[in-house]
């Protein structure tokens, strides 16, 4: 897992590691790298107490249909399809043939 951390110095001599969410957590050092070290240290804990970084997947709403699906709509869309095709097959101006 990788994660962005916010490295600072402090208001004494010292630096203070903090990481966001999913993973929060702000800890301080002596130097940048051992404010790195604690702050690896207490979110190593925390994975190793059973927390876990999931993703959950949500629908935001009913799946809505487009177009209708009366005859007239469909006849209408199988034409447009048909269209298509027409003109995929159609070389232009531009086109060798």
């Amino acid at each position: 897992m990788e994660l962005s951390v916010v490295i600072e110095p402090t208001s004494g001599k010292g630096f203070r590691a903090t990481s966001g969410e999913p993973m929060s957590a702000t800890v301080v050092g002596a130097t940048k790298t051992e404010a790195l070290h604690n702050l690896r240290e207490v979110l190593t804990d925390r994975l190793r107490a059973g927390a876990e970084v999931v993703r959950l997947q949500l629908e935001t709403s009913p799946r809505i249909p487009v177009w209708p699906e009366d005859a007239t709509t469909q006849e209408w869309l199988a034409g447009i399809a048909a269209a298509k095709v027409t003109a995929n097959l159609r070389l232009d101006s531009w086109d060798t043939p």
